[in-house]
């Protein structure tokens, strides 16, 4: 254990390199007052590991622990600011594994966590204020968890258990408290992505037990919503794309096979909510463009179904049900005030 704390304020600098006999060497850096860094790598068994902080401004903490059975990994973390925490763990037979984190501003927040993961990798960038990164990783093998935030107020959360050769991205830019969620159970090849940009969008996106899938979610304006689950899936994805104001989007898939669902709102105040159960090789499609336009489609123990709904004004309302066996529905409505209601 190998700890770094300012003596005094007159103190402005210090430099600190460590090298066990296991050559695991921690390397410190701080420019400043009132800083802290710690570094663990004490455990036995671990070999060839590096830790490097850097810390830069005032009342920076940066904590980074790599220990039980890690070897060959680097935890890297960059603060430029003040009131910055970096918190970074590795352990568990972790191998050739690395986590940076890298916050400039003040009062950012980031967290890392990997366990029993080989050749994988979590990067956390953090600029402007006030933003909050939590990556955890288990039992991962080539996988690579990216988190980017520039502005303030965001949040975001990444979890991977069990994940092989799967990535997630968390991209928010340029505004203020949009909220980011990402889960992944079990997945292989699999892949989440996120992106706001604007202000108070919200996304949550889950996969479980799902193999060759992927969630894209892509949200620019304000205050747009949009949750999708899959779960135990098979070569499936879901893609959700809401671009103008207060958009909302729900969308589900359950014990799914080569299924997928795609949903794209422009405008403002659209709401679109998709459930897919029990299905196999079943596609939804929704595409509004306007204000005001409601789309409801449900396809339940459905083989081989379609539902496509298009809608292109504002206060136009369709609700879609299939149930059954190699169903089709497409509707198109283009106008104002429409309604219309198909089941099969």
């Amino acid at each position: 254990m190998k700890t770094i704390t300012p003596i005094a304020a007159a103190i402005s600098m210090v430099l600190s390199i460590n090298v066990s006999a296991n050559n695991n060497t921690s390397i410190v850096f701080q420019f400043g007052n009132d800083n802290m860094a710690t570094t663990d790598q004490s455990a036995q068994g671990i070999h060839n590991n590096l830790i490097l902080q850097n810390q830069i401004g005032d009342l920076n903490e940066s904590d980074a622990s790599q220990t039980t059975g890690t070897n060959n990994s680097v935890i890297t973390q960059l603060q430029t600011g003040h009131s910055n925490i970096a918190e970074s763990d590795q352990k568990n037979t972790v191998s050739s594994s690395s986590i940076l984190i890298n916050q400039t501003g003040t009062l950012n927040e980031g967290l890392t966590i990997q366990f029993n993961t080989t050749a994988s990798s979590a990067l956390l960038y953090q600029v402007d204020s006030l933003n909050v990164g939590n990556i955890f990783q288990a039992d991962i093998t080539a996988s690579s968890v990216l988190i980017n935030q520039i502005g303030s107020s965001n949040f975001s959360t990444i979890t991977q258990t069990g994940a092989t050769t799967s990535s997630v991205l968390v991209n928010q830019i340029g505004g203020t408290t949009n909220v980011g969620t990402a889960t992944q159970t079990r997945a292989a090849d699999s892949s989440t992505l996120l992106i706001q940009i604007g202000t108070i969008n919200t996304s949550a996106s889950f996969q479980s037990n799902v193999t060759a899938s992927s969630i894209m979610t892509n949200q620019t304006g304000t205050m747009n919503s949009s949750a999708s689950l899959q779960s135990n899936v098979t070569a499936s994805s879901a893609f959700i794309n809401q671009i103008g104001t207060e958009n909302m989007v729900v969308a589900a898939q359950l014990l799914n096979t080569a299924s997928s669902a795609f949903l794209n709102q422009t405008g403002s105040e659209n709401s679109a909510v998709v459930d897919q159960t029990e299905t196999t090789a079943t596609s939804v499609f929704v595409n509004q463009v306007g204000t005001l336009n409601n789309a409801t489609i449900t396809q339940t123990g459905a083989t081989l179904g379609l539902a496509s709904t298009i809608q292109l004004g504002s206060n136009n309302m369709h609700d879609t049900t299939q149930t059954g066996t190699g169903q089709v529905a497409i509707v198109v409505q283009a106008g104002s005030r429409n309604m219309g209601t198909i089941t099969q």
